[in-house]
């Protein structure tokens, strides 16, 4: 599928190109400004990569689809490109600001956020008229009222475009649009060191009010067992099962110091005095028992609610599996189902690592 993917994508470049060079040899401007907006938004992914920003494929089918559709679209082509550039530009600059506010590098303003989108996408639609004009320059094409009037409804469609992008940019941040949420999982996934941040207790008590699922697990300890009041390695193994199984699936948060009914009871019977020992003995059974190339997968941190600390795991997926050693130093691999963790071997093991990791 991906080579599929970029076989067309290659194809479709290779047609826009082909079709600029005719465009400006044959002094067909209004074909010419639709297949430079077309092969800059096939471009993105690439654009993205090299700043080490992964675009899911889903995006990258959308806009293959969408491309193809407007070489046959015409004169409605023509107006359709403009605004989905402007919405496509847009939403990157509300990226930006994502990335940088969930980094805390800025702090949360929801008009400076729509502001910047806004003018992001616009400052790239001018710069577009503004290449266009000097190509015609250095071309030596005459520049009549026509084509000024065609660049200013350009950049007018481009205008309405980012206007769109950030009022679905602004209804998300307001509602909390669920495709929108799952969208940006999507890209915290893939990009998981850009997205770290702090999380704020508010935060937690929101992830602790919907309850356990596929994406979220409580303990209530990391080690200490509260019906034989003494330390247990099994307690420690079951809080690493659950954060190998959000591994090899999608995903998710371990909070520690919080029981099954969603009670805050914190971490101090597990009796480290201070959370950098908590965390240090944390990372250690992390690296030893999942390994240190998973590391980086994972976020542990501390959150002090109402008085009582708590420890919140983030796991992002991986794109290797992840075994896990048992305390008989045997390995074992899990996966998350529902909201429970289950283990799995044989050929039932084989048939998920084959489909959940065979493509990568």
């Amino acid at each position: 599928m991906e080579k599929t993917t970029d076989y067309l994508s290659l194809s479709i470049k290779l047609i826009l190109i082909l079709s600029i060079f005719n465009s400006i040899y044959n002094q067909l401007w209004y074909i010419l400004s639709t297949n430079i907006f077309l092969l800059i938004l096939m471009f993105a992914p690439q654009i993205f990569g090299k700043y080490n920003i992964k675009i899911p494929n889903q995006f990258e089918w959308i806009l293959l689809i969408f491309v193809i559709l407007n070489l046959f679209l015409g004169k409605i082509g023509g107006i359709v490109v403009p605004i989905f550039f402007g919405i496509a530009v847009g939403f990157a600059g509300f990226m930006i600001l994502a990335i940088l506010y969930s980094s805390n590098q800025i702090k949360k303003n929801y008009f400076l956020i729509i502001l910047f989108s806004f003018n992001f996408a616009v400052a790239f639609g001018a710069a577009l008229e503004l290449l266009k004009f000097y190509i015609k320059i250095i071309l030596k094409q005459e520049i009549s009222a026509g084509i000024y009037k065609f660049a200013m409804m350009n950049l007018t469609y481009v205008v309405l475009g980012a206007l769109i992008s950030a009022l679905i940019g602004f209804v998300y941040m307001k509602k909390k649009i669920g495709i929108f949420d799952r969208v940006l999982d999507k890209m915290k996934n893939l990009n998981p060191k850009i997205f770290r941040k702090e999380n704020s207790a508010k935060e937690i008590i929101d992830i602790i009010k919907k309850g356990e699922n596929e994406k979220t697990e409580f303990k209530e300890t990391l080690r200490f067992n509260i019906h034989t009041n003494e330390y247990d390695r099994k307690i420690e193994h079951s809080a690493l099962k659950s954060i190998a199984g959000f591994l090899n699936t999608d995903g998710g948060s371990l909070l520690i110091g919080v029981n099954n009914n969603g009670e805050i009871s914190g971490m101090e019977r597990d009796g480290f005095g201070n959370n950098d020992k908590f965390l240090l003995h944390l990372n250690n059974l992390i690296k030893q028992k999942i390994g240190k190339k998973f590391t980086g997968l994972i976020k542990t941190e501390v959150v002090e609610i109402d008085g009582k600390e708590i420890s919140l795991v983030e796991c992002s997926k991986s794109f290797s599996p992840v075994f896990l050693r048992n305390p008989q130093n045997e390995e074992e691999f899990f996966i998350r189902t529902g909201n429970a963790t289950a283990q799995i071997s044989g050929s039932e093991l084989i048939d998920y690592v084959g489909k959940r990791f065979g493509k990568n």
